[in-house]
């Protein structure tokens, strides 16, 4: 076998075995509340997207997860109407009505291709409810080129902030990278499964 197909072989197999030791959902930074002692009762899961398919999706995926631990959980796009642009005091007013006294903000942050990725570092303590919905739809996913070498894999970076509805304030914050290969759908439980059990972890939910 010629050197330079051996040598293309192994770059395969090396490339492949890095996909598959990356794979699925990692968290990248992880912020908590550790004067807060409490434990929430009822999430408010909203994700800040106006594509309401995925949003949806991701949603239920949470509610479901969330209830299957005895947390009370409503989806957003259940309560509020299709096509409507939700604002901040929207959200508010809602979470009066429904009693809940937590908010779930899940937001995309970017998409990434292959290997050419820098996470995002920013964390020290996550801003309020009013400031970080500000740029609720101003919130895009955009590709990122990458090199020669394309490993054929995608990077979705989230970030997931629970909020005191009360006080507005954070609670806990997460980001989170999502590895992934073919349709972004397939990760939606792989990713609110790592989500809801670091809450759970962090004993903000049972």
């Amino acid at each position: 076998m010629p050197k330079r197909l051996i040598l293309y072989c192994g770059l395969m197999i090396a490339s492949l075995s890095v996909l598959v030791s990356c794979a699925g959902t990692k968290l990248v930074s992880e912020w908590k509340d550790d004067q807060y002692q409490g434990k929430p009762t009822t999430l408010f899961v909203i994700v800040a997207s106006e594509d309401r398919g995925p949003r949806s999706l991701i949603e239920d995926e949470f509610v479901k997860q969330l209830k299957s631990r005895g947390t009370g959980a409503v989806a957003s796009y259940t309560v509020f109407p299709k096509g409507v642009k939700v604002t901040k005091d929207d959200v508010l007013l809602k979470v009066k009505e429904l009693n809940a006294d937590t908010i779930l903000l899940v937001k995309y942050l970017k998409k990434e291709a292959g290997d050419a990725h820098t996470p995002l570092r920013r964390y020290a303590v996550p801003q309020g409810f009013d400031t970080s919905w500000e740029d609720y739809y101003g919130s895009t996913m955009t590709s990122v080129g990458v090199r020669d070498i394309s490993y054929d894999y995608d990077v979705i970076t989230m970030e997931a902030t629970l909020f005191d509805s009360a006080s507005r304030k954070p609670l806990w914050s997460a980001l989170s990278e999502t590895t992934y290969r073919g349709g972004a759908i397939q990760q939606i439980k792989p990713y609110t499964t790592t989500i809801v059990r670091r809450l759970a972890h962090d004993k903000l939910v049972p």
